[in-house]
């Protein structure tokens, strides 16, 4: 692909798009250097959340809890550190927690804070904070477990879902676990997990086939030993990265993962590279990255409800996942209701696009490469069946509503 193509698809993968000013000077800027710039940017003091109020209050209001989330979908639109924001965005559905259960918006931004802050370091230190994180430990009921009663969700989905995969341990490694972590709690509305011996198992256990582990740290250390860790970790990010691939593409990102102190972001940045070599199948853009990369390219503003209940009806509202596994992906963002609803997001996009922005007026010039250009997708992409819709729509508002949820754009 030409440099223009690889930059752009380079952001659409790993970032969250480019408005047309953007794409120009990474172009300039060339590839290798786009890419060594995205992936290094520190995300420092740039709080999604400086200008809210975010309450601790379990009982938060609606009216709380939108304006939380309608912060971030700004922020998504507007961050100067994409790469950090966008691999928050990937640990959110991965080390899921949720706002339905974990109710206190304070708890859940200060998750994803942590995910900004610790996402692009040392994946193992980023699963032992995540598990006395009290978000996660409200969600997972880890602040409910005692070494009388111990509680074996968070255990089971550590293994499970967020270090091994299913097949790599039995329920005795499950008991082990639950018990080995015991002792850590949390208020509804506290910010900050405090351990209570009194409450914590510490008979050492066989956990994963390693003797001795009994708290926090020994049950991380024993889960990222076992071998099936790194290409877990490899396939997960090449499912975001790369989409479908093949077992030698996993394996060669299990070994940048083992080579490069387990970090994350090296691990997507090794993915990139193959991907701009040939690897991997296209990629659904879920709704909040498609609306992000949408409002970039447009300049539209949206109010928070309508961010709120727009996303809600296309299946996505940040901080608040379906269940522990996450939001589905893939070919689930094709459902009729899905569809529709990113349908009528991009059509208010389409309303709220200033009259003298650059992209509405290249949709009203009907010049398709111009358009394509300006939403940063390859000039003449464009299928005939995208060219002919857009070239019958009966003014520029629609065209432009159009293009944004043509598979063009939609899929990268």
């Amino acid at each position: 692909m030409d440099d223009r193509t690889a930059v752009a698809w380079i952001h659409r993968r790993i970032g969250l798009g480019l408005s047309p000013d953007q794409l120009g000077a990474a172009r300039a800027r060339g590839v290798d250097a786009e890419l060594a710039d995205l992936v290094s940017a520190d995300p420092g003091a740039n709080d999604p959340w400086a200008s809210v109020e975010v309450s601790a209050d379990p009982k938060a209001t609606g009216a709380q809890k939108t304006a939380v989330v309608g912060a971030w979908v700004d922020h998504l639109t507007v961050t100067t550190t994409p790469f950090a924001d966008r691999v928050a965005w990937l640990l959110h559905g991965w080390l899921v927690s949720s706002m339905d259960k974990a109710r206190s918006p304070a708890q859940m931004v200060n998750q994803i804070r942590l995910f900004r802050a610790a996402g692009l370091g040392s994946f193992p230190e980023l699963l032992r904070a995540v598990t006395t994180d009290p978000a996660m430990l409200v969600y997972l009921d880890g602040r409910e477990s005692t070494g009388s009663a111990p509680n074996e969700n968070f255990g089971r989905e550590l293994l499970e879902l967020f270090a091994l995969g299913v097949g790599n341990y039995g329920e005795a490694d499950v008991k082990a676990g639950a018990r080995a972590l015991t002792g850590w709690t949390t208020g509804a509305g506290e910010v900050t997990a405090v351990f209570r011996r009194n409450r914590h198992d510490d008979t050492p256990q066989r956990y994963l086939g390693t003797d001795g582990v009994h708290d926090v740290d020994t049950v991380i250390a024993a889960a990222v030993a076992h071998p099936a860790h790194p290409r877990f970790v490899a396939r997960r990010v090449a499912r975001e990265v790369l989409g479908t691939v093949e077992d030698p593409v996993v394996g060669r990102l299990a070994t940048v993962y083992d080579d490069n102190g387990r970090r994350l972001d090296a691990v997507i940045a090794a993915a990139v590279r193959l991907g701009l070599d040939g690897a991997g199948s296209s990629v659904v853009l879920a709704p909040v990255p498609w609306l992000a990369m949408a409002r970039r390219s447009t300049g539209a503003t949206l109010p928070a409800k309508t961010v709120a209940r727009g996303l809600g009806a296309a299946g996505q509202i940040p901080l608040f996942p379906p269940n522990v596994g996450g939001w589905p992906g893939g070919s689930a963002w094709f459902a009729s209701a899905t569809v529709v609803a990113r349908a009528n997001l991009a059509a208010a996009l389409a309303a709220g696009t200033a009259a003298d922005h650059p992209t509405l007026a290249a949709a009203g010039s009907r010049d398709l490469g111009l358009l394509a250009d300006r939403l940063g997708v390859p000039t003449g992409s464009f299928g005939p069946a995208t060219t002919a819709a857009l070239l019958n729509a009966p003014d520029p508002r629609q065209r432009l509503a159009l293009a944004l949820v043509s598979p063009e754009f939609v899929i990268t």
